[in-house]
């Protein structure tokens, strides 16, 4: 009962949690979207994301991995969530070449915090470490192995 209840107090107010999560997923796009090798959640023509998880995703040229990320934010004191892992992943699923490909994102990318009551500071500092990040991994020295 109590979980119905929560449930239809927020159906009732579902149009302003969706909107914010937008303002939220607009405001990181708007200053981290741009960075050279960073793609963020698709929103392809003629549908609408609902904003649920900004998710953060690294080409893997740029070296960034899911744990320099989850030590930076945690470096910073903020919580964020890594990314899904893919089913295909798991064992219960057949190794197939064409699953391998989804397989490299998961430790590549991070979910960035986006509670409704974020202020635009906490993201500023969201952003701030995701181009931190980026830029200490460009100017890590080389690997060498022998």
């Amino acid at each position: 009962n109590i979980q119905a209840a929560i449930g239809c107090a927020q159906m009732e107010r579902i149009e302003e949690l969706v909107n914010r999560k937008r303002e939220i997923l607009r405001y990181y796009r708007d200053r981290i979207e741009n960075l050279p090798g960073v793609r963020m959640n698709p929103e392809p023509q003629g549908t609408i994301n609902g904003g649920w998880m900004p998710t953060v995703v690294f080409d893997a040229a740029t070296g960034v991995t899911r744990e320099t990320l989850q030590q930076a934010f945690n470096a910073g004191n903020i919580d964020a969530r890594v990314f899904f892992y893919p089913l295909s992943s798991l064992p219960m699923f057949e190794d197939r070449p064409g699953n391998r490909l989804a397989w490299g994102v998961a430790g590549r990318a991070i979910n960035l915090p986006s509670f409704h009551e974020m202020t635009l500071a906490q993201q500023d500092r969201v952003a701030e470490i995701v181009a931190r990040s980026l830029k200490e991994e460009f100017r890590s020295p080389p690997c060498l192995t022998t």
